[in-house]
């Protein structure tokens, strides 16, 4: 190993000509480009990881954390992913790479064209084939054995918008196929619209590519290609790209000799990718959402202090307020969707028009930890500072007189009878939401509470700890069943239960805890379920930021 500057020249040179001789170029050209390339005085290896970014698409701005969760290698353990993101931030800073954040943090990274194209003139024809399907295996690796490429994560954002990119350079054949397969085309409406459906046909010139673009843009006309279509004009698409039958396009992958040969896809999935209205890329540091009273939005908060406002459909940023503390913890929106109701710890609450995104006064709410929805536009938020049960939109206190502090975990029954919150540890208490009167206080559960959530009826209670997830009978307080799993952060609607489960999702009976069903969209952690105030969605976010809105009717069949 050289210890000197003087030996460290010398291999470095050596690495140099070696790379010349392997590749056929003596340098990046006597260009700009060029000049500022060679200007980073990159070895060897990190020579051959710069021309791995031709793999990019050029011109596309992408996510910097899906680019990183794309381009990892679950099955290996070479990451080329942290070389590549350093390179992306060393041509950033000579100009060659544009890479951007947002006030909430978030990367951006565009490769421009002409970077691109100087790189991958650096490569032959069989290295790059052989690196887009090394990236490719990565996205087979997010399906179950036989599950056709429409089975993907909906979380995985990265290959539903680039698989189609990355499969043209290493099996054009699969590419072609798999953009005019009906599975395909109409997984890409539901997911992202018409208009992505068209950029992958774009990629792919063919007959059968130019026949379907065609039909695309006869069936819509002039109108926008949105991820969200008027019903009659979606199903007159959905109709339209579904002729019938035909051979399922086949995903590569055999494990021999580090090499992908084609292997016969399942059946065509799609019934969970049906019951998802909306995939948002929140900042990882979000502590809390709400969704709005019709769906459309959703509001979080964290780090930062930022009030993000998105729509669900578009998924873009619909609007960001700017709080004065740098950590929110709560947010609501009001019933009738007016505004938005945000609160930190220890701080008085504050309310945010949804439109205008200007603070609304007066708001004397006080400090607020956390509130729940009832019927006929009832709200309910606990005051923390007084100790008392609370009208967010008035200030009047529900009850004649404060209740005991340090309470938390609201659950509020959908008929309005019943409010259940968490007291001293394992204590739970039973409140009339309208008098503030205690109804009961149940036997200390067996470990610390972190979720409660309650029947329709108030019928039956759920608790949430760190070890299990019980459901008791009221009023008897009898045992309908105790899961041995985390349950901290579950969710409930009527029939049953939505609790995190590492990657996925398990939907459990609410009368006998069996599974139903397990919803596999995340490609990360899944951190938190949520159901909207009137149970029609469900809402699970995963470690890398990733939430997903679904329709509640449409997940268990």
């Amino acid at each position: 190993m050289a210890r000197t500057p003087w030996g460290r020249r010398r291999i470095d040179r050596r690495l140099r000509e070696h790379w010349q001789r392997a590749t056929g170029h003596k340098d990046w050209g006597d260009d700009r480009i060029g000049t500022l390339l060679e200007g980073l005085r990159l070895s060897y290896p990190s020579d051959l990881e710069v021309r791995r970014l031709a793999a990019i698409p050029p011109g596309v701005e992408l996510l910097a954390t899906e680019v990183e969760e794309a381009w990892n290698q679950p099955d290996s353990p070479f990451r080329h992913v942290h070389i590549t993101l350093g390179l992306l931030e060393s041509l950033n800073h000579v100009g060659l790479v544009h890479i951007t954040k947002d006030d909430d943090g978030r990367g951006w990274l565009t490769v421009p064209e002409e970077l691109h194209e100087r790189l991958r003139s650096r490569w032959s024809a069989s290295e790059e084939a052989d690196w887009h399907e090394q990236l490719v295996h990565n996205a087979f690796l997010l399906l179950k054995p036989g599950d056709p490429w429409w089975s993907l994560p909906a979380g995985a954002g990265y290959w539903w918008r680039h698989l189609v990119w990355h499969l043209r350079y290493c099996d054009p054949a699969q590419a072609a196929a798999l953009v005019t397969f009906p599975g395909w085309q109409i997984a890409k409406i539901q997911r992202l619209g018409a208009q992505s459906l068209l950029a992958d046909l774009a990629l792919v010139d063919s007959p059968e590519s130019r026949e379907t673009a065609s039909v695309i843009n006869e069936v819509m006309g002039g109108q926008e290609h949105g991820s969200q279509l008027d019903p009659g004009k979606r199903a007159e698409l959905l109709r339209a790209l579904s002729p019938g039958p035909a051979p399922l396009p086949r995903a590569d992958a055999d494990h021999h000799a580090g090499r992908r040969r084609s292997a016969v896809a399942g059946q065509p999935g799609g019934r969970q990718l049906a019951a998802v209205r909306g995939v948002l890329q929140l900042p990882r540091s979000t502590f809390g959402f709400a969704l709005s009273p019709d769906g459309t939005w959703l509001v979080a908060v964290g780090d930062g202090g930022l009030v993000n406002v998105y729509d669900v459909e578009t998924q873009d940023l619909r609007r960001m307020i700017r709080s004065p503390h740098d950590r929110l913890h709560n947010c609501a929106v009001s019933p009738d969707g007016s505004f938005i109701m945000t609160s930190a710890v220890g701080e008085k609450a504050q309310a945010w028009d949804a439109v205008s995104g200007e603070e609304r006064l007066p708001f004397k709410v006080g400090t607020v930890g956390e509130s729940v929805y009832g019927p006929d536009g009832m709200w309910v938020a606990y005051n923390s500072f007084t100790g008392s049960f609370v009208d967010p939109l008035t200030n009047e206190r529900r009850g004649t007189k404060p209740t005991s502090k340090g309470m938390s975990h609201l659950a509020l029954a959908a008929d309005g009878s019943t409010l259940a919150t968490r007291g001293r540890g394992r204590q739970v208490l039973l409140w009339d939401p309208r008098s503030g009167r205690l109804l009961a206080e149940l036997p200390d559960q067996p470990h610390s509470v972190h979720r409660i959530g309650l029947a329709g009826d108030g019928s039956w209670i759920a608790f949430g700890g760190q070890y299990d997830l019980r459901v008791l009978e009221l009023p008897s307080n009898r045992e309908r069943f105790t899961l041995e799993q985390n349950g901290t952060r579950f969710a409930t609607t009527e029939e049953w239960l939505a609790v995190p489960a590492a990657k996925r999702v398990q939907i459990r009976s609410t009368r006998t805890g069996e599974l139903l069903d397990t919803l596999e969209a995340h490609t990360d952690v899944v951190l938190d379920c949520r159901a909207s105030p009137d149970r029609e969605h469900l809402m699970t976010f995963d470690r890398s930021g990733t939430l997903i809105v679904w329709d509640a009717a449409a997940i268990v069949p």
